[in-house]
């Protein structure tokens, strides 16, 4: 596993724009991601929306790992939850949702001290993210807890799974992609692995 060394806990006021640049970038692919998913659901039915889920997590996992602050995953995923508010089938509810999901992942890098972000991490971030969104839900939705067991199961799995797929891993690649550009110069991400724990 992945580990870099924190040079500084403070925000500098290019932390703070970078994240809300790339937040409010997540924001907007929020809004386009959830009448792709509407349409999706529709077709596929619940297993198909439950598989796809977990890319609303990746403004808490993309920005954490380019800036690696503590308080970004849900920063990024709560300004990108506002963002998306504008424009999308469910309203202001995507706010909590953005909330929930954000401290998900959150508490994954603060129990890292936000000094991990392997691969490994980065989907154990998204996939505890997205159990801590679906399990935190249905107290304040409908929910799933209505359904029998094995099927609720099986969502919860297709959900975790989804969130270190489409947001863990994705958020990685994205960002990983964007480092030979030199727009994320002067961040951690960009001064390379220092070892492999």
């Amino acid at each position: 596993m992945q580990a870099t060394a924190v040079t500084s806990r403070k925000w500098s006021t290019r932390d703070i724009v970078v994240t809300a640049a790339l937040a409010v970038a997540s924001g907007i692919a929020f809004i386009a991601f959830d009448w792709f998913w509407s349409l999706a659901q529709a077709v596929g039915g619940n297993f198909v929306g439950n598989a796809l889920a977990g890319f609303w997590l990746i403004g808490g996992l993309l920005v954490p790992y380019i800036v690696r602050k503590p308080g970004s995953a849900l920063f990024g995923e709560l300004v990108a939850a506002l963002v998306e508010s504008s424009f999308n089938p469910w309203g202001a509810t995507v706010i909590l949702s953005g909330l929930l999901e954000g401290l998900g992942s959150e508490a994954v890098f603060l129990a890292t001290g936000y000094r991990r972000f392997s691969a490994a991490w980065m989907a154990a971030a998204g996939a505890i993210g997205a159990a801590f969104f679906f399990v935190t839900q249905p107290l304040w939705t409908q929910g799933y807890y209505k359904l029998s067991l094995p099927i609720i199961i099986a969502y919860f799995v297709l959900r975790t799974i989804s969130g270190a797929v489409l947001a863990g891993l994705l958020g990685k690649g994205v960002a990983d992609a964007l480092v030979p550009t030199g727009v994320l110069d002067g961040f951690a991400i960009a001064r390379g692995r220092v070892r492999e724990i």
